[in-house]
């Protein structure tokens, strides 16, 4: 090999080094950026409109709810009538409440949220930083798992100051559902019971634990 081939070796590995370095850094500030908003959401809670699309942009669904957080790994979910559920996750279970069906469902929260960015919100010191790539623009955050294996392939969260306006989260068949929230409280007290699972009578219990 000559010199004029080694050198133009040369420059294209040095070339490749240093893009591989500047794409580990970005991503490593953007997580950085994106930890230190989260772990400023020790308790988080809003009301909420849904909207839901398909691929090509058609409206599937459109609903209201409300969304009560305490880290780590709790959160309350609930959507208002016609869509009427709830989604309840204590830290050890998560346990889903369907009024229509009366029936609930429940699933251990560490294999439920396996690969899913969710997780990071709920518990932004969790050992699953890893596991996920972030970027940024501004005050908004995109989150992907580097292995698609869960139900959220990503995962946008858009924040005005240190404040959580905006989620949107998009599936594997590439339906996108966007949250805008409303009547906001961050880092109020909540009571001691808002996590608490109480069976419903006359509901069926599906245990997939």
């Amino acid at each position: 090999m000559n010199k004029l081939s080694q050198l133009k070796q040369l420059i294209l590995f040095t070339t490749v080094l240093l893009n591989s370095t500047f794409v580990l850094a970005t991503d490593m500030d953007a997580k950085q950026h994106l930890k230190v908003k989260l772990d400023k959401l020790a308790t988080y809670q809003a009301n909420f409109t849904q909207t839901v699309v398909d691929i090509e942009n058609t409206l599937l669904q459109q609903a209201t709810g409300r969304i009560v957080l305490q880290q780590p790994n709790k959160l309350y979910w609930e959507l208002f009538e016609p869509n009427e559920s709830v989604l309840l996750a204590d830290g050890d279970n998560i346990w889903n409440i369907d009024p229509f069906l009366e029936q609930v469902v429940v699933n251990r929260a560490d294999i439920a949220l396996v690969n899913n960015p969710l997780i990071l919100l709920t518990n932004p010191d969790s050992s699953q930083w890893q596991e996920f790539e972030v970027s940024q623009a501004d005050n908004q955050f995109i989150i992907t798992p580097r292995e698609l294996t869960g139900g959220i392939v990503s995962l946008r969260l858009v924040f005005k100051g240190d404040t959580l306006v905006e989620l949107e989260s998009q599936d594997g068949q590439q339906q996108k559902s966007v949250l805008l929230f409303s009547e906001i409280k961050q880092n109020h007290s909540l009571p001691a019971d808002t996590f608490l699972f109480v069976m419903p009578d006359g509901y069926e219990l599906d245990d997939q634990r």
